[in-house]
C-alpha cells in the first residue's frame, strides 16, 4: 500500500496526542483495507466523524515538517492516494530526470499549481507572495541575469536588513538558494509564487530593463557589460574586479582565447596569443568557484549547475570596441574549466591586411571575388583563420546593388548591409531549414557558414547552377582535398567541375616580432626541408625574434596567413570529371595553374622577413614539388 508508512506515522501521532482511540484506529484501518487504499486514513476518520476538520488542520500544522508534499495534499483531500500513486509511478520511470511530485500532479490535471504551492507554504512555513513590479529592485535582476532567473524560476525583489527577499516556485532547490546567498553575501528569505506569476513578472522587468520591443533581433537586445578595473574594498567586488581585469588584459594583449583551468592547488590562467598558449598568472584555489560563478552570471549560464558542461555568451563594451565572448564551461575533477573565445568586432580586416602575396591577392580579388557566380570554398582546419577570410571576402563584395544573405552558426561579425541569419536549433531554426529558405530570398550572393554534409553541398551546387555566387567554408587539408571531399560526398563530378570557381586553403603562422628581431641563419636540416641551398638563402636577409616583453618572450607578435589559391582551369576540371586521384589533380594544378602551395607561400614570406622557416614547417602541409626559387617568386609577385 502506497501510503502505509505515512498512515502508520499519522496514526501513531494521532494516538499520542489522544485525538483518536485505538478502537477507532483499528476500524478505520479495516475500512481503508476494504477499499484497496482508495481512501487514506485521515479521509476515513473524517467521514466517520471521529475527528473534526478543525482539529485535523491544527494537527497537520504541528506535523507539517514531517510530511511530504504528496502527503499534505492527500491530508487536505486535494488529491487521492491513487492519484499520488500514479504520479509516483511516473516519477520512478523517469529516474534522475524525474520532475517533482507536485509538477507531475499538475501535468496530470488533477490539481492546480496554487494548491501545490499552498502545500509547500504549509510544509516550509513560507509566505505566499503576489509580487508588485513597482516594489522590485531591478538592479538585483541585472546583477544575476534574467535568463538565469527564468531558468531557476526565481525572482529577487529587494534586500532588507541584510536579507535578500527571493520569490521561488520550488523552495526545495537549496543549491540555488545557497548560490544566491553566496553571490550577494547575505542571507536569503524565501517567499512563494506560481511559475506563471514569476515568469510574467520577469517578462515585465525584461521590458523595463531593455527598453525595447520583445520582437527585436537577438543582437539588438544585447546587454553589454562595461569592464571595471578600479580596486574595490569588499570581497565579492574583488572577484568582479578580478574577472574584469582578466578580460581587459586578454583584449589588450590580443588573445583569442582565455583558459581558466582549476588544478589541485590553484586556478591557472593562460592566454592563447598568436595560436600559442601562454601562462599568465595563477589564482589561489579558493577563488575558483567565485570566479567561475561570476563568469557564469556574465554569460547567463546556470550558476548552480556544476556537474554538466555549459555554454554562454558575454558582450563587452570598451571605449573603442564591442567584444563578443563565447564562454564554454567544462566539468572536471577539480572544478569547472572555463574557456573564453574572444571575437573582437573591430578586428574585421580588409583583404589587403590578410597577408596575400601581390599576385595571389590580385587573382583572388579579380578572378574570384569579382566573378558573378560559382562556388568559392575557403578551407582549412579549426583555427586557421577561415572565418576572418570569409568575412573579409564578403565585406569586399558588399555593395548597395548586391543582395548578400548568410546562413551562419552562429553569426560572429555583424556587417552592415548584409542579411545574416544565426542558426538556433532550440526554436526550430535549423541549418537545413534555413538553407531551404535562403534561395527564395532572391539573393545575388549566398554565404553558407560551413558545408557539413551532402545536403548543404547540394544546396551550394544548385545555387551556383542557377547563377548565384556562393561562399562556404570546409574542413580539408588543402585546396585539392576540398575537390576530392566533394567527390566523396557523392556530388556528381560534372556538377563539381562546372560550379567550383575557386578553392582557397590557408593556415596561420606567427610573424617575427619587430621589437626584437635579429638576423639569423637557419640550420641545414631546415633548408633541406625546403629543398634550398645555403647559397640561395644568402641572397635574402632572414629574421627571427630574440624574445622581449612586447612578444611575451616568444620572438613572435601577430599572425599572417599562408594561402593556396586554386582557380580550376580546363585541365583541372577534366581531371575532376575523370575522378583522378588527389595526387594527380594536385600535380596538374601545380603544372597548369601555377598553384602556389601553402608551404611555398610560407617560404617566400620567411625569405622576405615576415616569419621564420621553422614556423612555416610547423604549420604548413608539406609538399613534394621541385620548383626554382626564381619561378616561385614570379608566381607570387
Amino acid at each position: 500500500m502506497l501510503h502505509a508508512s505515512f498512515d502508520d506515522r499519522f496514526a501513531a501521532a494521532l494516538l499520542t496526542e489522544g485525538l483518536i482511540t485505538e478502537d477507532q484506529l483499528v476500524k478505520a484501518r479495516q475500512l481503508t483495507n476494504s477499499m484497496d487504499g482508495q481512501r487514506s486514513l485521515n479521509e476515513v476518520l473524517l467521514e466517520m466523524h471521529w475527528i473534526s476538520d478543525a482539529r485535523l488542520d491544527e494537527f497537520l500544522k504541528r506535523q507539517r515538517s514531517e510530511l511530504r508534499t504528496g502527503e499534505i495534499l492527500i491530508s487536505r483531500r486535494l488529491v487521492t492516494s491513487q492519484q499520488v500513486s500514479t504520479a509516483l509511478d511516473k516519477q520512478r520511470k523517469n529516474g534522475s530526470k524525474a520532475k517533482r511530485i507536485g509538477e507531475i500532479l499538475v501535468e496530470m490535471g488533477v490539481i492546480e499549481e496554487r494548491h501545490v504551492l499552498e502545500a509547500l507554504a504549509e510544509k516550509f512555513s513560507l509566505p505566499l507572495i503576489d509580487p508588485d513590479i513597482s516594489q522590485i529592485d531591478q538592479e538585483l535582476a541585472r546583477r544575476t541575469s534574467l535568463k538565469y532567473l527564468r531558468h531557476q524560476i526565481a525572482l529577487p525583489t529587494h534586500i532588507e536588513n541584510g536579507r535578500m527577499h527571493l520569490i521561488v516556485a520550488d523552495p526545495t532547490r537549496t543549491a540555488f538558494v545557497e548560490e544566491i546567498s553566496r553571490l550577494f553575501k547575505c542571507k536569503v528569505k524565501l517567499g512563494l509564487a506560481t511559475t506563471q506569476v514569476i515568469l510574467q513578472t520577469l517578462d515585465l522587468m525584461d521590458g523595463l530593463l531593455q527598453g525595447k520591443d520583445a520582437g527585436l533581433a537577438d543582437y539588438q537586445k544585447v546587454k553589454y557589460h562595461t569592464l571595471e578595473t578600479a580596486q574595490p574594498q569588499t570581497g565579492e567586488d574583488r572577484v568582479v574586479q578580478m574577472v574584469d581585469t582578466l578580460i581587459k588584459s586578454a583584449i589588450e594583449e590580443g588573445a583569442s582565447d582565455v583558459h581558466l583551468e582549476p588544478l589541485a592547488s590553484k586556478l591557472r590562467i593562460r592566454f592563447r596569443i598568436d595560436g600559442v598558449l601562454i601562462h599568465k598568472m595563477d589564482f589561489p584555489r579558493e577563488y575558483t568557484p567565485r570566479i567561475v560563478s561570476r563568469i557564469k552570471i556574465l554569460a547567463e549560464a546556470d550558476v548552480a549547475e556544476r556537474r554538466r558542461h555549459q555554454d554562454g555568451r558575454i558582450f563587452i563594451k570598451t571605449e573603442t570596441h564591442e567584444i563578443d565572448i563565447r564562454a564554454s564551461f567544462y566539468a572536471t575533477v577539480f572544478g569547472e574549466n572555463v574557456v573564453l573565445r574572444i571575437l573582437n568586432k573591430a578586428s574585421l580586416i580588409s583583404l589587403q591586411e590578410l597577408g596575400f602575396a601581390p599576385n595571389i591577392l590580385r587573382m583572388y580579388s579579380e578572378d574570384v571575388l569579382d566573378s558573378p557566380s560559382g562556388i568559392t570554398l575557403i578551407t582549412g582546419p579549426t583555427g586557421s583563420g577561415k572565418t576572418t577570410t570569409l568575412y573579409s571576402s564578403i565585406d569586399h563584395c558588399n555593395d548597395p546593388t548586391v543582395k548578400i544573405i548568410t546562413c551562419e552558426d552562429p553569426v560572429e561579425y555583424v556587417i552592415d548591409g548584409i542579411s545574416q541569419c544565426s542558426i538556433n536549433e532550440k526554436i526550430g531554426l535549423t541549418f537545413n531549414e534555413t538553407l531551404r529558405s535562403i534561395v527564395r530570398q532572391d539573393p545575388d550572393i549566398i554565404v553558407i557558414g560551413e558545408i557539413r554534409d551532402k545536403f548543404s553541398a547540394d544546396v551550394a551546387v544548385q545555387s551556383a547552377l542557377t547563377g548565384h555566387k556562393v561562399f562556404a567554408t570546409f574542413h580539408t587539408e588543402d585546396s585539392v582535398g576540398a575537390l576530392v571531399r566533394m567527390i566523396n560526398m557523392d556530388i556528381e563530378t560534372s556538377l563539381i567541375a562546372s560550379t567550383i570557381g575557386a578553392v582557397l586553403a590557408q593556415r596561420l603562422v606567427r610573424k617575427v616580432c619587430a621589437h626584437c628581431q635579429v638576423e639569423y641563419s637557419p640550420e641545414d636540416r631546415v633548408l633541406r626541408r625546403f629543398d634550398m641551398t645555403r647559397d640561395q638563402v644568402k641572397q635574402y636577409t632572414l629574421w627571427r625574434g630574440q624574445g622581449c616583453s612586447s612578444c611575451n618572450f616568444t620572438g613572435y607578435r601577430g599572425r599572417i596567413g599562408l594561402y593556396e589559391l586554386l582557380v580550376p582551369n580546363v585541365d583541372v576540371r577534366d581531371a575532376i570529371l575523370q575522378k583522378l586521384t588527389m595526387q594527380e589533380i594536385r600535380q596538374i594544378s601545380l603544372d597548369s595553374c601555377n598553384l602556389c602551395s601553402m608551404q611555398e607561400d610560407g617560404m617566400v614570406k620567411a625569405l622576405r622577413g615576415l616569419t621564420t622557416l621553422e614556423e612555416v614547417l610547423e604549420n604548413a602541409p608539406r609538399v613534394f614539388h621541385r620548383r626554382s626559387l626564381e619561378s616561385l617568386m614570379k608566381i607570387v609577385g
